[in-house]
């Protein structure tokens, strides 16, 4: 009995179309898995946001917690392990998509994707600390950001970016701001395509473009400031 079979010239047909077919979907699933991991750090930010929330009402000074200051300061410090009692899930203080490669250092580890906004803080300049009651516009005031892979701080320091900075320090600018590039060197502006996950002092957290949080022409205040919690 004469049994079909494939030709060389169909196998290779088949070959093509199955070739043809993981090349359009790879692009495809990379961008989903993207996407899911996008999500997940926003929830993250978004518990950040109800932690922030708790501690602060709990605090006497209805402040928000302290970063860890300095670099050598126990991290008992800093407002990851402040606000660790309100939590009770580590994972969330690390960002799905963050490839640093220092999270076990065991000189300098990274021990958060998430910096606090040091104008919020009670050992940072001007402001040493703020009530959420002084907040000007809460919906539109960031009061954590993703920091940029492999540092080890849990803050940032906004207080010095822009041309004129709101606190003048040539030493904490140049660590703090890139007059080249107009942007931040601590925080990421576009770890998911393009935009970055912030946490807001309303409780919220949402993804952004750095344009939506901050504007400025060198040489005058800030026009858009979502970080400066007497800002706009």
């Amino acid at each position: 009995m004469k049994r079909d079979a494939f030709t060389l010239i169909e196998l290779l047909v088949v070959i093509s179309i199955i070739a043809l077919l993981i090349g359009v979907l790879l692009p495809t699933l990379a961008t989903a898995r993207q996407s899911a991991l996008a999500v997940k750090c926003l929830s993250n930010t978004r518990a950040i946001a109800v932690v922030m929330d708790l501690y602060a009402a709990d605090d006497a000074r209805n402040f928000y917690p302290t970063a860890r200051m300095p670099a050598t300061a126990p991290i008992e410090t800093s407002w990851v392990r402040l606000t660790e009692p309100y939590l009770h899930e580590i994972e969330v203080y690390q960002c799905p998509t963050d490839a640093s490669d220092n999270w076990r250092d065991p000189t300098s580890p990274r021990f958060t994707s998430y910096g606090i906004n040091a104008y919020f803080t009670p050992n940072h300049p001007p402001y040493f600390g703020i009530k959420p009651s002084q907040i000007k516009n809460p919906s539109h005031t960031i009061i954590a950001a993703e920091l940029v892979e492999n540092l080890t701080s849990d803050h940032f320091m906004p207080m010095y970016w822009g041309s004129p900075p709101d606190v003048a320090s040539a030493m904490m600018q140049s660590r703090q701001w890139d007059t080249t590039t107009g942007l931040p060197k601590t925080i990421f502006v576009d770890r998911h395509r393009r935009t970055a996950n912030y946490v807001f002092t309303d409780g919220h957290a949402a993804s952004h473009l750095f344009d939506d949080a901050w504007q400025q022409t060198p040489g005058s205040q800030a026009v858009v400031n979502w970080f400066d919690p007497y800002g706009n």
